[in-house]
């Protein structure tokens, strides 16, 4: 498939239009919980706030683009954002929980709905490939490409629609960003950036996530088990 160049906002526009379709989750669900309308507003002005503030911080230092304002916005700087963003709110304002919890079981189908962006105009490509479902960006790298975008895209949201089923788990969060920190730490091996160097920034922030969700998890179990 070769993919013209496309001179229309398509990025800004589905990135925006990601974020509202987990904020649209995450409200759903809180909602159900019998939260009031007031504290969820609240949280989603820290969510955005962060979700952008973080996207651009993360550009900046893994890719090494100068200027905090010049730089991209990053989908998976935006989710730790929004990760931080909730569990900052939750110490303010108790909520069992449940804030932390759906905003990170959002995180796998927001991230899937933001790639839709990048199969569009063409960044975050493959490794070059011929094979089947091939792509080709006239408007960027004009070669034959693996569509890794579309392979996210389909990872995330599939995953996200199994573990949704298991959101009464008490042990979600981490099961969540566990499968999140792997996955995308597997598919980057995937993408042009991983070609000539053994692992990518990416791939380094990923092992670091996974590192950290396990070492609150243990501590988490053991404190538990004092009290």
């Amino acid at each position: 498939m070769i993919i013209p160049k496309i001179n229309f906002p398509f990025y800004g526009i589905i990135i925006v239009l990601s974020i509202l379709v987990g904020m649209y989750y995450i409200y759903s669900n809180l909602r159900k919980d019998k939260f009031d309308n007031k504290q969820i507003l609240m949280y989603f002005i820290m969510y955005v706030a962060f979700a952008f503030v973080f996207g651009k911080i993360y550009t900046s230092l893994v890719y090494l683009e100068s200027g905090f304002l010049e730089a991209g916005l990053s989908a998976y700087g935006g989710l730790v954002g929004v990760v931080i963003a909730a569990i900052i709110f939750e110490k303010i304002i108790p909520t069992n929980g449940s804030i932390t919890k759906y905003t990170i079981l959002s995180l796998p189908l927001v991230y899937g709905l933001t790639k839709v962006a990048c199969s569009i105009v063409g960044c975050c490509g493959g490794i070059p490939y011929t094979g089947l479902f091939k792509v080709k960006y006239l408007n960027a790298l004009n070669i034959w490409q693996f569509p890794i975008q579309i392979v996210e895209v389909i990872t995330f949201i599939v995953l996200f629609l199994i573990l949704n089923r298991f959101k009464n788990n008490k042990y979600i969060s981490y099961i969540v960003l566990i499968f999140v920190s792997i996955i995308k730490f597997l598919l980057d091996f995937l993408r042009y950036e991983h070609l000539n160097i053994l692992i990518t920034r990416n791939q380094i922030f990923s092992i670091l996530l996974l590192v950290i969700v396990l070492i609150v998890f243990v501590i988490n179990k053991i404190s538990l088990k004092k009290n």
